[in-house]
């Protein structure tokens, strides 16, 4: 056998190797690795003038989700609204949770009158009448005329957030607005769990799909630090001892950047 065959043979087992490596790390792990942040297209950052309205499902979401997004638009110049869901009233804390978000979004530099709040139960969104759901955010819309819409993404796993991402799916397609859709409950999301600020928010592997694509919204240290604030004005969903996975999840959420998918489809 020539030097060129065997030399042909090795690249073509190296390249199987390296493939099958690939495979191997995904199947165990089912999540990119952090060098794969250099693939994910840079999200911008809102400038003034623009317009952006944010759903919000529960209060948190806001800050966990998007609050570099937020803080980092309102240092821009432009306009932000956020439309809180449902009234975060699972445990029986809705008064103290809504304060709590008014003291989050003041915070990220939101104006107070730019708050709606639309006092859905929490946890039962589904169970409400869509249409009139839907008619409510359309009104929003109609009212704020946005640019850019941030919702939740319709593949989270938290039914509030599932329902409200294919409502505003729904509501946007076909419109000229910039969709971004943010991802907080997922079982492989974020990898790994719990407080890693040094590290970068990447998406699972079977959430990318040939319908949207994903992208980055990197954090500067002072917008790092203004969402970290942010999120501890949540002391009630911090020192919640019947759910000792809140802290991490809500902590888990500062990283180095934000992650958004963003739908591919005919404007």
């Amino acid at each position: 056998m020539s030097r060129k065959t065997l030399l042909a043979i090795a690249i073509i087992e190296a390249v199987l190797i390296a493939v099958l490596g690939v495979l191997i790390y995904f199947w165990r792990y089912e999540v990119l690795p952090q060098s794969a942040i250099k693939l994910l297209q840079d999200i911008p950052a809102a400038q003034k003038d623009q317009v952006v309205l944010v759903f919000t499902i529960h209060p948190d979401d806001e800050s966990i989700a998007a609050g570099g997004y937020i803080a980092t638009a309102e240092k821009n110049g432009a306009e932000v609204w956020i439309t809180l869901v449902t009234d975060g009233n699972y445990h029986g804390k809705e008064q103290v949770r809504d304060e709590e978000f008014k003291k989050a979004t003041a915070i990220l530099g939101v104006p107070e009158d730019h708050l709606f709040f639309l006092g859905y139960p929490d946890h039962e969104l589904k169970k409400q009448d869509l249409n009139q759901v839907k008619t409510r955010f359309e009104e929003i819309i109609s009212t704020v005329r946005p640019q850019v819409i941030i919702a939740p993404h319709p593949k989270d796993n938290h039914p509030d957030h599932k329902t409200a991402g294919k409502i505003a799916m729904d509501i946007t397609a076909g419109k000229n607005y910039t969709v971004y859709l943010y991802l907080v409950h997922h079982a492989l999301f974020p990898r790994p769990k719990g407080l890693n600020p040094h590290l970068y928010f990447l998406p699972p592997v079977r959430m990318i799909v040939l319908d949207s694509d994903w992208g980055k919204f990197m954090l500067n240290e002072d917008i790092e630090t203004q969402k970290h604030k942010a999120i501890l004005q949540y002391k009630s969903q911090l020192d919640d001892r019947r759910d000792p996975l809140l802290p991490g999840l809500l902590l888990g959420m500062l990283r180095k950047n934000e992650l958004f998918a963003i739908p591919n489809r005919p404007q």
